[in-house]
């Protein structure tokens, strides 16, 4: 008899998670004109998404704010003084995938049924050097840079991680977060590398000037 009570409870609990009984129960209810029908599990979630919801949408805002830095970054480079395009080219490019990034990002959190929280921090790191400004040189923009994209490449491999099966299981979002970054952002830090190491490399010629041009003048035409 204890037993039978004891699994009616827990069918009872098990049974409450599903739509057709919120639904069932707001309209056998008489409620007051001010009280709102509630049924909580009448949504898209499923899966391990209220687990990861904060993960994504950290993730979201870091793509965000690492858009407005190469944006600025771009603005700098572009201006009368600078006058380096390839650059420009090269952190506008840059700003336009992260920004295009955060709002996928925040269609596949709606998609499966959570919300976009904006005040969610983004888990990047800044160094303690790091010129707020972002008026850099070539050389140390191409560093900031490469560093941003690691830490965005980071973060998704970590996001992948959580949602494997021996932490939260869903394999929806581990084939989302590996489809939509893990490939593209390996290539773009690898590009990256290659740019930062050819520059400090064409620095030691006798007239760095000239290889700085002569690097902007590449990018501009590779980009």
């Amino acid at each position: 008899m204890l037993l039978f009570g004891i699994f009616s409870v827990l069918l009872a609990v098990a049974s409450a998670e599903f739509c057709y009984n919120d639904v069932e129960g707001a309209c056998s209810t008489i409620h007051s004109p001010d009280e709102s029908t509630l049924i909580p599990n009448c949504n898209a979630k499923y899966g391990a998404i209220d687990a990861l919801e904060a993960d994504l949408q950290a993730y979201t805002n870091a793509n965000v704010e690492s858009s407005f830095e190469f944006l600025l970054m771009s603005s700098y480079f572009g201006n009368f003084e600078a006058q380096r395009e390839g650059f420009k080219e090269l952190y506008r490019k840059l700003s336009d995938k992260a920004w295009e990034d955060a709002i996928d990002l925040i269609k596949y959190i709606t998609r499966r049924g959570g919300k976009m929280n904006f005040n969610q921090l983004p888990r990047l790191k800044k160094s303690v050097k790091e010129s707020r400004t972002l008026e850099l040189n070539e050389l140390n923009s191409l560093a900031k840079a490469l560093d941003t994209q690691k830490q965005l490449a980071d973060e998704a491999l970590r996001i992948h991680s959580q949602a494997q099966p021996h932490n939260k299981h869903d394999a929806g979002i581990a084939h989302y977060i590996e489809e939509q970054f893990v490939e593209s952002q390996a290539k773009c830090v690898r590009d990256l590398a290659g740019y930062t190491s050819d520059l400090k490399n064409l620095l030691t010629e006798r007239d760095p000037s000239v290889s700085v041009f002569l690097f902007d003048e590449y990018l501009k035409k590779s980009l």
